[in-house]
């Protein structure tokens, strides 16, 4: 059996189509391009844009029934890589939105979620709980933040009579970028039900770029169309989120601060890690023109526990919020076929399966089901279009405080869609 190396890109059809890693469990987006470090040429560049619609919403909210729509927000995800180099070495640069997450909570009753203690900096679900000593309260209306990844991975390749090994190495440089918005009260005394003033907060913080390193090896047969690739991308850990925001009066008792009062604040969020994931993906030739393929990844969510965000300002002194994850680790599967049709068009079809993250301190990422297809046309050697989509189910889930959340909620069977477009340019 003799497959052409041409229809290696199959491998890459099916990874465009799937946006699997855009639909993975946790803040995951969209992963480094280095699969162009094995395109055929010598300078090859992709430019490729998902999107992506998760239509997830609660059920209930501390055991009452609620209708607030869709929390979770579509997003889109661009990715740019370039290469250079030859069959024994090889370079690419490449550029993705890494991880990001976006809730809007607005569609709530009370347009935002349960209460928590804010006078408090602890991570204890009980202290965030204990209203009879709070003298200030939160309620979280918004999160969103995003994290933008700069890289270079390169190859270098040993051609044998068994076939092709390279190993593969480069570093990168990502980002930290946070918004959210809460709805604010506080009290006369710890424990007093009366609200002296409320107030909506909106802060936004930066962190800096930090390194981080992926290193992996692979193993080819061109003459079946076979590889198989190992990666192992580093964690990376954002320890200094810090910028500033803004507290607006909405109702007030006090007269030193009427409504409408715009107080300027510091904001500080705290640590947050982008993961360290281990992926292995694998393609054969099982006839002429034909691929099977597949692929798993571990992504180590667990260092996920919880996320504080706080505010300080001379005049209002310092509160918090926080989010509880408490994740475990994540593995995400799939399993598919790729077929050249002709010179010019081939497709691809896979499924896919994803362990979901939540452990019930948090429940929006339950176990995904996915369907997944995509086609590549080639209008000449040089240029490539392709296109594809996936459609994932998302099985219900629940969270309660007495795993670890700070309010009861249940969220039922949703669906996510997503579609992806790409060209290639190859010199």
């Amino acid at each position: 059996m003799s497959i052409n190396r041409k229809s290696l890109s199959i491998a890459a059809v099916l990874a465009a189509a799937t946006c699997s890693s855009a639909l993975a469990g946790g803040f995951q987006r969209g992963t480094a391009d280095t699969d162009i470090l094995f395109e055929p040429g010598t300078v090859n560049t992709r430019a490729s844009m998902t999107y992506i619609d998760p239509q997830r919403g609660f059920t209930s909210v501390n055991g009452a029934d609620v209708d607030g729509g869709d929390y979770t927000g579509d997003y889109t995800i661009p990715n740019y890589s370039i290469s250079l180099g030859n069959d024994v070495f090889g370079c690419a640069g490449t550029a993705t939105e890494s991880f990001a997450g976006e809730s809007d909570y607005s569609g709530l009753p009370g347009e935002a979620l349960p209460m928590q203690v804010s006078s408090t900096q602890s991570t204890s679900n009980a202290d965030r709980l204990d209203f009879a000593t709070a003298t200030a309260t939160s309620r979280t209306q918004r999160l969103a933040f995003d994290s933008t990844e700069l890289g270079l991975t390169c190859r270098v390749s040993y051609a044998a009579d068994s076939g092709r090994y390279s190993l593969l190495g480069g570093v990168f440089v990502e980002d930290f970028h946070f918004e959210g918005t809460s709805l604010g009260t506080r009290y006369p005394a710890p424990g007093v039900p009366i609200a002296a003033v409320t107030s909506r907060i909106d802060v936004e913080s930066d962190g800096d770029f930090k390194a981080g390193f992926r290193i992996g090896a692979a193993y080819e047969i061109p003459e079946i169309a076979l590889r198989v690739q190992a990666m192992y991308r580093s964690e990376v850990k954002h320890d200094e989120i810090q910028g500033d925001g803004t507290v607006t009066i909405l109702s007030s008792l006090l007269p030193t601060l009427p409504a409408g009062t715009v107080i300027p604040v510091q904001s500080f969020l705290s640590e947050a890690t982008s993961p360290q994931s281990l992926e292995i993906k694998g393609q054969t030739g099982i006839a002429p023109g034909w691929l099977l393929l597949g692929s798993f990844r571990w992504t180590d969510w667990s260092t996920n526990e919880v996320s504080v965000n706080t505010i300080s300002s001379p005049l209002i002194g310092t509160t918090s919020s926080y989010a509880p994850y408490h994740w475990r680790d994540g593995y995400t599967a799939q399993i598919g076929v790729g077929h050249a049709f002709n010179e010019q068009i081939s497709g691809a079809i896979a499924v896919g399966y994803d362990r979901g993250v939540s452990t019930g301190a948090e429940t929006t990422y339950t176990d995904l089901y996915t369907l997944s297809g995509g086609v590549s046309f080639k209008a000449n050697k040089m240029a490539e279009l392709r296109f594809g989509g996936v459609l994932g189910y998302w099985t219900d889930g629940d969270q309660s405080i007495s795993e670890g959340s700070y309010y009861n909620a249940t969220v039922g069977d949703d669906f996510v869609y997503g579609v992806n477009a790409s060209m290639r340019f190859t010199f």
